[in-house]
């Protein structure tokens, strides 16, 4: 990765068993920016999941961190184990994923369930299988061990943490395993720290459903939106379209097929960040033409298909991982009643995310269970809570923050999943004086939203963001983005950018800079 200085680290498989097995975690890290006499340590960073790359984010992020925090930190990421380089775990092979994504997502007769039970056993068999010695070991307490060995190889005394999403799941049990060797953390977009897999369901889908309604009153509310002023009624049509006859799309990886549950999952992918807003409403008009491609493109990004049509490994460690956290192990009929009371309360979203709840029966049981969140003898922990976030609702940040003795609860006023590097100045600056000088913000501190009224400028305008916060000048940012727009169209720019194709933005980019660059920026 360029920019990044790599290393393996070699972890016990079996925390408990020190000079036992080991298994491979990847660690990449982006060096200080400051003097010797600035730098206080490591920040490690996980971004989210399970299953999610942080290795894929510290290349893809850390220019975007800001100088006041990398004068004085390394900034510090790694693939989980069984995740990405950190010796990937495999629980089915990319046909049987397209199959299973292909079925019905939300089944509502016999044989639809009987199919999704199937399937869910296929899955299990395929992880227990394939992956014989970390089956047993894929608890989030696993995962704390592997940090604390982690902080032990960077030479830290004390652990300076930031965990995004299922990240504070991790941070709030190392809290609970290593609370002495904690200097700071901050845990953003807080996962549930009690809630059973029907309630944990519940909220998430309510939480989408919130999402998805303020979508519906930016875009009614915005005329450059491409569904105002009736939102809702174009987001019904399309899906019906879909429901009566599925579009077909020709890609890459060859003839693909966007049904009505898809159509939902895209959408809920969207509902993350509110930079996809735009295009996804484009492409929710042109859901018959252009606009199917851009949809599956946004099912990809949450699900890891490549645009070659290979898989990466996150949603294999993503149901191993939760699956040996999850307790629970709810009875058929108590599914079933579950489900319906999920559905009844989030129409939208609640068929897809309601279907799987006993998707964790007879797993196989962890060697280390996960402890529930604790920070007795840590120091005082950050909570961040985004009041529109669709993934980790608010309400978990407030009960995740009371689970955690002492910490502080800091809301973020915006729409979206987390907040840091996205919330603006007011979040950053609390994190970054936390970090550094470890003062933490007042009790009840809440931040405006950033974004408020720019929804729909999309991620042609979050790019040029990004361009200007690594150091260009706007005018030239604006010249580069535009002009790889104008070389590929926009349609098929905002599909690049929502599959992060590095490679192909990458050649784009130093084809348009050049001319931009000899042009004057115009």
């Amino acid at each position: 990765m360029a920019g990044l200085d790599c290393a393996p680290l070699e972890v016990p498989i079996d925390p408990k068993v020190p000079k036992g097995p080991t298994t491979t975690i990847a660690l990449a890290k982006s060096s200080s920016t400051g003097s010797a006499d600035e730098r206080i340590g490591s920040l490690v960073i996980n971004p989210g999941g399970p299953g999610g790359s942080g290795i894929e984010f510290l290349s893809n992020a850390a220019s975007m961190f800001p100088k006041d925090l990398t004068d004085h930190f390394d900034l510090v990421s790694f693939d989980p184990r069984g995740v990405g380089d950190s010796d990937p775990v495999r629980c089915l092979n990319d046909e049987q994923k397209d199959e299973q994504l292909q079925r019905d997502l939300s089944p509502t007769d016999d044989a639809e369930r009987a199919q999704l039970e199937k399937d869910q056993v296929t899955l299990r068999k395929g992880c227990e299988s394939r992956n014989p010695e970390l089956v047993h070991h894929m608890s989030t307490a696993d995962v704390a061990s592997d940090l604390d060995q982690i902080r032990q190889a960077l030479g830290d005394q004390k652990l300076n943490f930031l965990g995004y999403s299922y990240g504070t799941a991790i941070g709030a049990t190392y809290a609970a395993m290593f609370p002495t060797t904690i200097r700071a953390m901050v845990l953003d977009g807080s996962v549930s720290p009690s809630a059973t897999a029907a309630e944990e369901t519940m909220a998430q889908a309510m939480g989408f459903e919130r999402t998805l309604k303020n979508f519906i009153t930016a875009c009614n509310a915005d005329t450059t939106c491409a569904l105002a002023p009736d939102t809702a009624g174009a987001i019904d049509a399309a899906r019906a379209s879909l429901q009566k006859e599925p579009v077909k799309v020709a890609t890459a990886s060859g003839e693909r097929t966007l049904t009505a549950d898809l159509f939902d999952y895209g959408l809920a992918t969207a509902l993350y960040d509110t930079s996809t807003w735009a295009p996804t409403a484009q492409a929710i008009k042109n859901i018959r033409t252009t606009g199917a491609k851009t949809i599956l493109s946004l099912v990809d990004r949450q699900t890891g298909r490549q645009t070659n049509g290979t898989y990466d490994n996150s949603s294999d460690a993503q149901v191993m991982v939760n699956c040996s956290d999850q307790q629970d192990r709810p009875t058929e009929a108590e599914a079933r009643a579950d489900e319906a009371k999920i559905v009844a309360a989030a129409p939208t979203f609640g068929p897809i995310l309601g279907s799987g709840l006993t998707g964790c029966n007879d797993w196989p049981k962890p060697s280390e269970p996960t402890p529930k969140p604790s920070a007795q003898g840590a120091p005082p922990i950050m909570v961040i809570g985004t009041v529109g976030d669709p993934a980790t609702p608010y309400e978990w940040a407030q009960q995740m923050s009371t689970a955690l003795t002492g910490s502080v609860l800091l809301t973020y006023e915006g729409d979206g999943h987390t907040a840091f590097l996205r919330g603006g100045k007011c979040i950053e600056d609390a994190v970054v004086n936390y970090f550094v000088d470890l003062t933490l913000p007042a009790p009840g501190t809440r931040c405006p939203a950033e974004s408020t009224g720019d929804e729909f400028s999309g991620v042609k305008g979050q790019l040029i963001k990004q361009l200007v916060d690594s150091g260009l000048d706007e005018k030239t940012a604006d010249c580069i983005v535009n002009g790889m727009v104008k070389r590929v169209g926009e349609s098929e720019f905002d599909d690049m950018v929502l599959q992060n194709d590095a490679d192909q933005i990458t050649k784009l980019a130093q084809a348009t800079a050049l001319e931009c660059m000899t042009s004057g920026g115009g």
